[in-house]
Protein backbone atom coordinates (compact mmCIF):
# COMPACT_ATOMS: atom_id res chain seq x y z
CA UNK A 1 0.00 0.00 0.00
CA UNK A 2 1.46 3.66 -0.66
CA UNK A 3 0.37 6.63 1.14
CA UNK A 4 1.29 10.05 0.20
CA UNK A 5 0.99 12.33 3.73
CA UNK A 6 1.04 16.39 2.96
CA UNK A 7 2.34 17.93 5.86
CA UNK A 8 2.60 21.60 6.89
CA UNK A 9 3.60 21.61 10.50
CA UNK A 10 0.15 23.14 11.23
CA UNK A 11 -2.00 21.56 13.98
CA UNK A 12 -4.29 20.04 11.63
CA UNK A 13 -1.68 18.69 9.62
CA UNK A 14 -0.05 16.94 12.77
CA UNK A 15 -3.43 15.79 13.91
CA UNK A 16 -3.96 14.31 10.55
CA UNK A 17 -0.41 11.99 11.23
CA UNK A 18 -1.56 11.17 14.56
CA UNK A 19 -4.94 10.49 13.82
CA UNK A 20 -4.06 8.07 11.72
CA UNK A 21 -3.67 5.52 14.37
CA UNK A 22 -7.65 5.01 14.30
CA UNK A 23 -7.92 4.24 10.35
CA UNK A 24 -6.22 0.85 11.31
CA UNK A 25 -4.25 0.73 8.09
CA UNK A 26 -1.78 -2.30 8.09
CA UNK A 27 1.15 -2.36 10.42
CA UNK A 28 3.95 -3.07 7.69
CA UNK A 29 3.84 -3.68 3.78
CA UNK A 30 2.97 0.18 3.78
CA UNK A 31 5.20 3.08 1.59
CA UNK A 32 4.52 6.06 3.05
CA UNK A 33 6.00 9.51 1.22
CA UNK A 34 5.86 12.54 3.08
CA UNK A 35 5.03 15.68 1.21
CA UNK A 36 6.18 19.17 2.34
CA UNK A 37 5.59 22.54 -0.10
CA UNK A 38 6.80 25.52 0.29
CA UNK A 39 4.86 28.08 -1.63
CA UNK A 40 6.52 30.00 -3.79
CA UNK A 41 4.15 32.35 -6.05
CA UNK A 42 5.28 35.47 -7.83
CA UNK A 43 3.85 38.03 -6.81
CA UNK A 44 3.38 39.96 -10.11
CA UNK A 45 1.33 36.88 -12.09
CA UNK A 46 -1.93 37.85 -13.02
CA UNK A 47 -3.99 35.69 -10.42
CA UNK A 48 -2.92 37.71 -7.69
CA UNK A 49 -4.34 41.13 -8.67
CA UNK A 50 -1.18 42.59 -6.93
CA UNK A 51 -0.26 46.60 -8.15
CA UNK A 52 3.49 46.06 -9.00
CA UNK A 53 4.28 49.39 -6.85
CA UNK A 54 2.87 48.35 -3.50
CA UNK A 55 5.74 47.45 -1.30
CA UNK A 56 5.40 44.02 -1.11
CA UNK A 57 6.01 43.09 -4.53
CA UNK A 58 8.83 45.13 -4.65
CA UNK A 59 10.65 43.42 -1.66
CA UNK A 60 9.34 40.58 -2.84
CA UNK A 61 10.93 41.13 -6.29
CA UNK A 62 14.39 42.26 -4.80
CA UNK A 63 14.78 39.12 -2.53
CA UNK A 64 13.14 36.24 -4.05
CA UNK A 65 16.16 34.16 -3.88
CA UNK A 66 16.02 34.60 0.09
CA UNK A 67 12.47 34.31 0.03
CA UNK A 68 12.75 30.92 -1.91
CA UNK A 69 15.15 29.71 0.44
CA UNK A 70 13.66 30.73 3.30
CA UNK A 71 10.62 28.15 1.47
CA UNK A 72 12.73 25.28 0.87
CA UNK A 73 14.25 25.40 4.45
CA UNK A 74 10.91 25.48 5.81
CA UNK A 75 9.78 22.36 4.08
CA UNK A 76 12.54 20.17 4.49
CA UNK A 77 11.82 21.06 8.61
CA UNK A 78 8.31 20.67 8.10
CA UNK A 79 9.14 16.46 6.16
CA UNK A 80 11.61 15.61 8.57
CA UNK A 81 9.35 16.74 11.77
CA UNK A 82 6.46 14.66 9.74
CA UNK A 83 8.92 12.18 8.95
CA UNK A 84 9.23 11.83 12.70
CA UNK A 85 5.84 11.65 13.88
CA UNK A 86 4.62 8.66 11.54
CA UNK A 87 7.96 6.61 12.35
CA UNK A 88 6.98 6.78 16.28
CA UNK A 89 3.00 5.49 15.27
CA UNK A 90 4.25 2.81 12.18
CA UNK A 91 7.80 1.67 12.90
CA UNK A 92 7.88 -0.57 10.22
CA UNK A 93 6.42 1.91 7.17
CA UNK A 94 8.98 2.55 4.99
CA UNK A 95 8.41 6.31 5.02
CA UNK A 96 10.63 8.90 2.41
CA UNK A 97 10.36 12.56 2.70
CA UNK A 98 9.94 15.16 -1.44
CA UNK A 99 10.15 18.63 -0.54
CA UNK A 100 9.20 20.93 -3.52
CA UNK A 101 8.84 24.66 -4.25
CA UNK A 102 5.75 25.62 -5.72
CA UNK A 103 1.82 25.90 -5.18
CA UNK A 104 0.30 23.00 -2.37
CA UNK A 105 -2.71 21.91 -4.29
CA UNK A 106 -1.05 21.61 -7.71
CA UNK A 107 2.01 19.97 -5.88
CA UNK A 108 -0.09 17.09 -4.69
CA UNK A 109 -2.05 16.48 -7.26
CA UNK A 110 0.86 16.23 -9.82
CA UNK A 111 3.08 13.99 -7.00
CA UNK A 112 -0.41 11.97 -6.74
CA UNK A 113 -0.45 11.48 -10.19
CA UNK A 114 3.22 10.49 -10.78
CA UNK A 115 3.94 8.12 -7.79
CA UNK A 116 0.03 7.05 -7.78
CA UNK A 117 -0.75 6.16 -4.30
CA UNK A 118 -3.27 4.16 -2.63
CA UNK A 119 -4.97 6.97 -0.64
CA UNK A 120 -3.62 10.41 0.42
CA UNK A 121 -3.58 11.97 3.93
CA UNK A 122 -3.91 15.82 5.04
CA UNK A 123 -5.13 17.87 7.48
CA UNK A 124 -8.89 19.55 6.29
CA UNK A 125 -7.00 23.50 6.88
CA UNK A 126 -3.63 24.30 7.46
CA UNK A 127 -1.07 27.83 7.33
CA UNK A 128 -2.48 30.45 5.48
CA UNK A 129 -0.14 31.45 2.57
CA UNK A 130 1.93 33.66 4.57
CA UNK A 131 2.72 30.82 6.64
CA UNK A 132 3.59 28.45 3.75
CA UNK A 133 0.91 25.97 2.88
CA UNK A 134 -2.83 24.52 3.31
CA UNK A 135 -6.07 26.38 2.75
CA UNK A 136 -9.34 24.89 3.29
CA UNK A 137 -9.25 25.50 -0.30
CA UNK A 138 -6.67 23.10 -0.82
CA UNK A 139 -7.65 20.18 0.82
CA UNK A 140 -11.30 20.69 -1.60
CA UNK A 141 -9.45 21.04 -4.79
CA UNK A 142 -7.78 17.99 -3.53
CA UNK A 143 -10.15 15.57 -2.76
CA UNK A 144 -12.53 16.60 -5.69
CA UNK A 145 -9.64 16.63 -8.48
CA UNK A 146 -7.41 13.58 -7.24
CA UNK A 147 -7.59 10.17 -9.37
CA UNK A 148 -6.54 8.53 -5.49
CA UNK A 149 -8.36 8.32 -2.06
CA UNK A 150 -8.30 11.04 0.12
CA UNK A 151 -8.30 10.94 3.87
CA UNK A 152 -9.48 14.45 5.30
CA UNK A 153 -9.20 14.80 9.23
CA UNK A 154 -10.06 18.12 10.77
CA UNK A 155 -7.80 19.82 14.18
CA UNK A 156 -8.56 18.19 16.81
CA UNK A 157 -10.59 21.18 18.42
CA UNK A 158 -13.30 21.23 15.86
CA UNK A 159 -13.80 17.42 16.43
CA UNK A 160 -14.18 17.55 20.33
CA UNK A 161 -18.12 18.34 20.31
CA UNK A 162 -18.42 15.24 18.61
CA UNK A 163 -15.77 13.12 19.63
CA UNK A 164 -16.16 9.94 21.28
CA UNK A 165 -14.00 9.45 24.92
CA UNK A 166 -10.57 8.08 24.55
CA UNK A 167 -10.28 4.16 24.01
CA UNK A 168 -13.63 3.74 23.37
CA UNK A 169 -14.55 1.52 20.25
CA UNK A 170 -14.09 2.87 16.62
CA UNK A 171 -17.17 4.46 15.32
CA UNK A 172 -17.51 4.63 11.24
CA UNK A 173 -19.94 5.99 9.02
CA UNK A 174 -20.61 3.96 5.16
CA UNK A 175 -22.40 6.14 2.89
CA UNK A 176 -24.00 4.09 0.59
CA UNK A 177 -26.24 3.85 -2.84
CA UNK A 178 -25.54 0.24 -4.51
CA UNK A 179 -23.10 2.66 -7.06
CA UNK A 180 -19.85 1.70 -7.98
CA UNK A 181 -18.45 3.98 -6.49
CA UNK A 182 -19.68 3.39 -2.79
CA UNK A 183 -18.89 -0.38 -3.54
CA UNK A 184 -15.55 0.49 -3.40
CA UNK A 185 -15.82 2.36 -0.03
CA UNK A 186 -17.25 -0.75 1.26
CA UNK A 187 -13.96 -2.68 -0.23
CA UNK A 188 -11.81 0.09 1.21
CA UNK A 189 -13.43 -0.13 4.75
CA UNK A 190 -13.01 -4.17 4.75
CA UNK A 191 -9.14 -3.66 3.77
CA UNK A 192 -8.62 -2.61 7.28
CA UNK A 193 -7.53 -3.99 10.84
CA UNK A 194 -10.77 -2.90 12.79
CA UNK A 195 -11.01 -3.99 15.91
CA UNK A 196 -13.99 -6.32 17.03
CA UNK A 197 -15.90 -4.22 18.97
CA UNK A 198 -15.87 -1.74 15.78
CA UNK A 199 -19.64 0.21 15.60
CA UNK A 200 -20.56 0.52 11.84
CA UNK A 201 -23.38 2.37 10.85
CA UNK A 202 -24.58 2.14 7.29
CA UNK A 203 -26.40 5.43 5.52
CA UNK A 204 -28.47 5.30 2.53
CA UNK A 205 -30.55 8.54 1.57
CA UNK A 206 -33.60 8.64 -0.11
CA UNK A 207 -32.70 12.03 -2.25
CA UNK A 208 -35.98 13.62 -2.04
CA UNK A 209 -34.34 16.57 -4.31
CA UNK A 210 -35.20 13.92 -7.21
CA UNK A 211 -39.20 14.29 -6.78
CA UNK A 212 -39.16 18.17 -8.35
CA UNK A 213 -36.87 16.91 -11.36
CA UNK A 214 -38.39 16.70 -14.97
CA UNK A 215 -36.90 12.98 -15.29
CA UNK A 216 -39.10 12.22 -12.29
CA UNK A 217 -42.35 13.53 -13.09
CA UNK A 218 -41.74 12.05 -16.80
CA UNK A 219 -41.25 8.71 -15.36
CA UNK A 220 -43.66 8.21 -12.47
CA UNK A 221 -45.66 10.53 -13.39
CA UNK A 222 -47.88 12.12 -9.40
CA UNK A 223 -47.48 8.70 -8.22
CA UNK A 224 -45.30 9.12 -5.08
CA UNK A 225 -46.32 5.32 -4.53
CA UNK A 226 -43.89 4.27 -6.95
CA UNK A 227 -40.79 6.40 -5.56
CA UNK A 228 -41.81 4.82 -2.08
CA UNK A 229 -42.22 1.07 -4.16
CA UNK A 230 -38.62 1.92 -6.16
CA UNK A 231 -36.84 3.07 -2.35
CA UNK A 232 -38.13 -0.44 -1.00
CA UNK A 233 -37.44 -2.95 -3.60
CA UNK A 234 -33.79 -2.53 -5.44
CA UNK A 235 -31.92 0.42 -2.98
CA UNK A 236 -33.65 -2.26 0.15
CA UNK A 237 -32.49 -5.74 -0.99
CA UNK A 238 -28.82 -3.82 -1.54
CA UNK A 239 -28.96 -2.43 1.67
CA UNK A 240 -30.11 -5.85 3.62
CA UNK A 241 -27.58 -7.91 1.58
CA UNK A 242 -24.73 -5.44 2.48
CA UNK A 243 -26.34 -5.25 6.62
CA UNK A 244 -25.94 -9.22 6.75
CA UNK A 245 -22.37 -8.91 4.80
CA UNK A 246 -21.27 -6.38 7.38
CA UNK A 247 -22.60 -8.39 10.31
CA UNK A 248 -20.23 -11.28 9.50
CA UNK A 249 -17.41 -8.73 10.04
CA UNK A 250 -18.54 -6.63 12.87
CA UNK A 251 -20.39 -7.06 15.93
CA UNK A 252 -22.21 -4.40 15.67
CA UNK A 253 -24.17 -2.86 12.80
CA UNK A 254 -26.83 -0.37 12.13
CA UNK A 255 -28.59 0.98 9.22
CA UNK A 256 -30.41 4.28 8.26
CA UNK A 257 -32.76 5.17 5.73
CA UNK A 258 -33.35 8.52 5.50
CA UNK A 259 -35.15 10.95 3.13
CA UNK A 260 -33.91 14.54 2.55
CA UNK A 261 -30.82 16.05 0.99
CA UNK A 262 -28.19 13.55 0.87
CA UNK A 263 -25.04 15.41 2.28
CA UNK A 264 -27.52 17.08 5.36
CA UNK A 265 -28.69 13.43 5.97
CA UNK A 266 -25.29 12.08 6.39
CA UNK A 267 -24.01 14.75 8.37
CA UNK A 268 -26.84 14.31 10.78
CA UNK A 269 -26.36 10.95 10.89
CA UNK A 270 -22.86 11.26 11.71
CA UNK A 271 -23.41 13.52 14.13
CA UNK A 272 -26.23 11.27 16.15
CA UNK A 273 -23.98 8.74 15.41
CA UNK A 274 -20.81 10.00 17.13
CA UNK A 275 -18.75 8.83 14.42
CA UNK A 276 -15.28 9.16 14.12
CA UNK A 277 -14.74 8.16 10.60
CA UNK A 278 -17.44 8.42 7.25
CA UNK A 279 -16.18 6.98 4.38
CA UNK A 280 -18.13 7.69 1.28
CA UNK A 281 -17.39 7.45 -2.36
CA UNK A 282 -16.21 9.72 -4.99
CA UNK A 283 -19.40 9.50 -6.74
CA UNK A 284 -22.93 8.44 -7.05
CA UNK A 285 -25.43 7.69 -8.86
CA UNK A 286 -26.31 9.67 -11.70
CA UNK A 287 -29.16 12.21 -11.24
CA UNK A 288 -30.68 10.57 -13.98
CA UNK A 289 -30.82 7.24 -12.19
CA UNK A 290 -30.45 7.99 -8.92
CA UNK A 291 -33.17 7.41 -6.02
CA UNK A 292 -30.11 7.98 -3.42
CA UNK A 293 -27.16 9.37 -2.25
CA UNK A 294 -25.26 10.81 -5.56
CA UNK A 295 -22.23 13.07 -6.02
CA UNK A 296 -21.81 14.48 -2.49
CA UNK A 297 -18.66 13.71 -0.73
CA UNK A 298 -17.64 17.23 -1.00
CA UNK A 299 -20.73 18.66 0.69
CA UNK A 300 -19.99 16.13 3.61
CA UNK A 301 -16.34 17.24 3.10
CA UNK A 302 -16.95 20.45 3.58
CA UNK A 303 -18.99 20.40 6.69
CA UNK A 304 -18.24 17.68 8.32
CA UNK A 305 -16.88 16.91 12.10
CA UNK A 306 -15.33 13.87 11.59
CA UNK A 307 -12.35 12.90 9.53
CA UNK A 308 -13.95 11.87 5.82
CA UNK A 309 -12.42 9.03 3.98
CA UNK A 310 -13.32 9.80 -0.33
CA UNK A 311 -12.74 6.61 -1.50
CA UNK A 312 -12.34 6.17 -5.36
Amino acid sequence: MKILIAYDGSACATDAIQELKNAYLPEDGVEARILAVGEVRSPTEPALNLDPSLPIVTFAMENVQDIIQYAREAAERDAEEGKLLLSKLFPKWNITVSIHLHSPASTILEVSETWKPDLIVMGSHGRGALGRLFLGSVSLRVASESHASVRITRAKQERLSNATPAGSAPRILLAFDGSHSSSQAVHALLRRNWPTDTLLHIVTVIDVSILATPEYIWLVGSDLGVYEEMKESHIGHALHSLEGEMKKRFAHVTTATPAGTPARELLEEAKQFHADTIFIGSRGLSRFKRMLLGSVANGVLSHAEATVEIVR
